[in-house]
């Protein structure tokens, strides 16, 4: 199903863009329902301060009033009969919302006082009573402020009060409307209701709690538990089954509070007909998205599939394949061009691949040709024995298919000639100057018998026609078998090791002469020494001493000569080949940088 580009490119941009829809609902949702809940909060406590304002402003003035009431008497000293018309006047002044005023004179106290007047004369001070129904004024809610009149000692000589009705504060907390099921209410200080929003009249004030309707007990009790605990704030509480925000604030000198619930439902009701438009909008638009990027993403891939079932013929080999015409400038255009382009270049690259494969082969064969006549053109890697009084053994290993190292030997009356020489290049050409020297080795060997004049008539030669600059390194030698005796030359090239039976090793002190084929005056001192039974000397290219390990050090003389050492008591063939074996175990994989040879010539015990 999601193998098809239009097909990933609509899930893919629904998927992103439904994604971007849904955080921005989210994050207009959760920005929206924090501004309504701040500004309701806002208003809430405007509201709540407004109705404690105003329900304070009333307490303020009937204790101002009992205030002015406690002063007239304590400076008057009226008369009973003055006395009774005097509360008279101000019950009478302030009817609309205090039903009574009292005094109570210490030594005109009723036998049976209320209880507010034993309880200021306690406590010294005013203070507004509890709520409470009153037989004074017909069983009628009121709570009663009272305090004390001090004579001129400032000592208590009685107690004035005033009853104010409840109904006048809850006619303050009805103005208090949040929303349709928002809710005001006042709590005295010991949480009896003073006055609710739903209610015209409170008249049950001995439990609250346990005398209101489930409903309103259901709303009154989390307020009441968190006004005890302190809490204040916007704080969100169930309330039947619904979460309300509450706010709380003291009423003045009462103790008391008055709280305010406004409905999350109805608070945040603006934020969820946005959040349901918002979703509305998004939907509508995906689908419109959906509809565009069909349409576009198919006007896009229908040159593209034309272009890969194309590329699917040249993938099989196809190179005439008809590919679509670009039809746009665009990038699908120039992917197109490419194609076309490239099919052309792969045309012409297998021509040109088939040609040079074919000329690789050609050459790759004649290579391998000149290798097999190279080898063809060495003598036998061993030769002597015991009969013939000597043993030689030589190996040569280049380091490309053909390499410019020789070795070269043969006998002739009765002694041995010998040749190890190193041309300096590789490949090919180096071959072709090896083949040459060889050549005029065993031609002018077999006339000059002294080993100084063989190397100085090759170099005569090899200076001739030697435009490349091309030389030749070389160690010449020739073995009288019989006596052991051995004479020998150097040309530019390492002194033969001498190994002797005893286990001695070392290089033989020569004076060497210049390397072939670039001074055709060279001298070439010849240098004599004799092979008791059993001594044999090594004679060795650089290919040997300057092999390199992985890390790029050099094997070095000194381990030629442990080499040589070790195997010193053993026959010709196992120095050569424990030496080349210690050569490539040193090396360990490294690539052979020259070419390797080896020639070693032992007197045998007659």
């Amino acid at each position: 199903m999601f193998h098809s580009v239009t097909t990933r490119l609509i899930a893919w941009s629904l998927l992103l863009t439904g994604g971007v829809y849904l955080t921005t609902i989210g994050l207009s949702n959760r920005t929206g329902r924090r501004a309504a809940i701040a500004a309701a909060e806002r208003e809430a406590a405007g509201d709540t301060d407004a109705a404690a304002l105003e329900v304070e402003g009333t307490l303020s003035e009937v204790e101002e009033s009992v205030a002015a009431l406690a002063r007239a008497v304590a400076e008057l000293r009226p008369e009973p009969t003055a006395l009774i018309g005097l509360v008279q006047r101000f019950t009478d002044d302030h009817r609309d919302m205090i039903d009574r005023y009292d005094v109570h004179l210490a030594d005109a106290a009723p036998a049976a006082p209320p209880p507010w007047y034993r309880e200021t004369l306690q406590r010294g001070t005013g203070a507004w009573t509890e709520p409470y129904l009153s037989p004074e004024v017909g069983g009628a809610a009121v709570m009663t402020w009272a305090m004390p009149i001090r004579g001129v000692s400032g000592a208590p000589e009685g107690v004035a009060a005033a009853s104010l009705r409840l109904s006048f504060l809850s006619a303050a907390i009805r103005k208090v409307q949040l929303g349709q099921t928002g809710f005001a209410l006042a709590l005295s200080r010991r949480r009896v209701i003073v006055a609710h929003s739903s209610l015209d009249r409170v008249d049950a004030l001995i439990d609250p709690l346990a005398t209101l309707p489930p409903d309103l007990r259901a709303q009154v009790e989390p307020i009441v538990q968190r006004a005890e605990s302190g809490e204040s704030g916007f704080t969100a509480i169930p309330l039947n089954g619904r979460m309300f925000r509450l706010t709380m604030r003291p009423i003045g000198t009462t103790g008391g509070i008055v709280a305010t619930g406004y409905a999350e439902d109805e608070l945040l009701s603006d934020v969820s007909s946005l959040q349901r438009t918002q979703i509305l909008l998004s939907a509508s638009g995906l689908v419109l998205l959906a509809g565009a990027i069909v349409l576009i993403s198919r006007r896009i891939t229908g040159p593209l599939r034309g272009l890969a079932a194309g590329a699917g013929r040249l993938a099989m080999g196809d190179l005439d394949a008809a590919l679509p015409s670009a039809t746009s400038r665009d990038e699908v255009g120039a992917l197109t061009d490419a194609f076309r382009n490239m099919r052309d270049s792969l045309k012409v690259y297998i021509r040109d691949l088939q040609q040079t494969t074919a000329a690789k082969e050609r050459i790759e064969g004649e290579v391998e040709a000149a290798r097999r006549i190279q080898a063809d053109m060495l003598p036998p890697a061993t030769a002597g024995g015991g009969a013939a009084g000597y043993e030689l053994s030589a190996v040569l290993e280049p380091a490309r298919a053909v390499g410019g190292d020789l070795f070269d030997h043969f006998e002739h009356e009765g002694r041995v000639f010998f040749l190890v020489g190193d041309v300096s290049g590789k490949g090919v050409p180096a071959a072709l100057f090896m083949a040459r020297t060889k050549t005029l080795f065993d031609g002018v060997a077999t006339i000059e018998h002294d080993p100084g004049a063989v190397l100085a008539t090759l170099n005569r030669s090899l200076c001739r026609q030697n435009e490349a600059g091309m030389f030749v390194t070389a160690v010449c030698g020739v073995l009288d078998p019989a006596s052991g005796e051995v004479t020998f030359a150097t040309a530019g090239h390492d002194p033969p090791v001498m190994v002797e039976a005893g286990g001695r090793c070392g290089p033989v002190d020569t004076e060497g002469g210049l390397v072939l084929g670039l001074l055709e005056s060279g001298d070439y001192p010849v240098s004599r020494m004799r092979l008791e039974p059993g001594d044999a000397l090594v004679m060795y290219t650089d290919g040997v001493s300057e092999a390199q390990d992985p890390e790029g050090q050099f094997f070095g003389a000194e381990r030629v000569l442990a080499a040589t050492r070790r195997d010193a008591l053993a026959g010709a063939a196992t120095i050569t080949n424990g030496l080349l074996r210690d050569v490539k175990g040193f090396a360990r994989g490294a690539p052979q940088s020259d070419d390797i040879t080896i020639l070693t010539m032992k007197r045998t015990r007659t």
